[in-house]
């Protein structure tokens, strides 16, 4: 991942069985996100700051290595 990088965070999993009235509290889903980012600078850590359509969020290379988070369009 590098500055201007478009990346896509994958989507949160279905919640267990007989538990489908509760909704995901993470900040994508409460702030109804497509999930798409812009990385616009260098973060703490060896991390990264990236803009999506509800504020800004950290990601890292441990993200991306657990597959949490993908490049899907490079600068």
């Amino acid at each position: 991942m590098k500055v201007g990088d478009l990346v896509r965070v994958k989507g949160c999993p279905p919640f267990i069985d007989g538990l489908d009235h509760l909704k995901c509290e993470c900040f994508f889903c409460n702030g109804s996100s497509n999930r798409v980012g812009y990385i616009i600078g260098p973060g703490q850590r060896n991390s990264w700051i990236v803009m999506f359509d509800c504020g800004e969020w950290r990601l890292d290379e441990f993200d991306l290595a657990r597959g949490d988070v993908e490049v899907i369009s490079e600068s």
